[in-house]
């Protein structure tokens, strides 16, 4: 379930669903939707087309943002000679369980992964 702000510039009022039922957005009113049915973008960007402003809250906008920071293999070497633990931390995200703890080792399994083509 999501949680969005939702201000309504329609002239119309427009339901949304919610757990339980549905909650309804008075025309030229705003409010708070708790854990109501995700939204595809398409869906938002229709609501927009209509005047209705729908914004993410909490915790989905942190899920994007993190799914947006996945760095490629080449990225990760460039972090190399800068802070080690944040150039750890990128490569486990690629490299998983397996990533090695020296710091050679790791730039060795970052070089074969992106030399490796994918499938």
């Amino acid at each position: 379930m999501a949680q969005y702000h939702v201000k309504n510039g329609s002239h119309v009022a427009k339901a949304f669903k919610v757990r339980g039922g549905h909650t309804v957005v008075p025309a030229g009113k705003q409010a708070d939707l708790v854990d109501a049915k995700e939204l595809t973008e398409a869906q938002i960007e229709a609501f927009e087309r209509e005047g209705v402003k729908v914004k993410a809250k909490g915790g989905k906008e942190k899920k994007g943002e993190e799914a947006d920071d996945t760095k490629s293999a080449a990225e990760v070497l460039a972090m190399a000679d800068g802070n080690f633990m944040a150039f750890k931390s990128a490569a486990s995200k690629l490299l998983g369980e397996a990533t090695p703890s020296k710091k050679d080792e790791i730039v060795a399994a970052l070089e074969e992964l992106a030399t490796k083509p994918e499938p």
